[in-house]
């Protein structure tokens, strides 16, 4: 029995959304100070949410990690002609960059102390 890939697509699209959480609590502070946003306020108000955010970010990264390099179970009967399984390589290529983006983006806050001031814009 050949199971579907719903489960498997459902896990990247929910990791991949929560993968930006904690965009919330990071680095939309730092973008509204750059553009002059008064929704500094709201977004420092979920700065003691951010471990959960982060928790939750890295649990979906490892369920769509799971779902996309785990082995397909194809059952078929001997003597039958059995269909070819999908390949999953656009699945895992979105993992990765998904994964990469979430990596920079949950060191960010810890990186910002040490870029230099000029660039920041004084």
């Amino acid at each position: 029995m050949k199971t579907s890939g719903a489960g498997a697509t459902t896990g990247s699209l929910i990791s991949a959304l929560l993968s930006f959480l904690p965009l919330s609590c990071c680095i939309f502070p730092v973008a509204f100070s750059f553009l002059g946003a008064g929704g500094i306020a709201f977004a420092m108000s979920l700065m003691p949410y951010r471990s959960y955010f982060v928790a939750l970010t890295l649990l979906f990264l490892g369920g769509g990690f799971y779902f996309a390099y785990r082995p397909e179970k194809v059952g078929c009967a001997p003597g039958t002609a059995c269909g070819s399984p999908r390949s999953r390589k656009l699945q895992r290529v979105s993992l990765w960059v998904v994964t990469a983006l979430t990596l920079i983006l949950l060191t960010f806050p810890y990186v910002i102390p040490y870029l230099p001031v000029d660039w920041i814009g004084n």
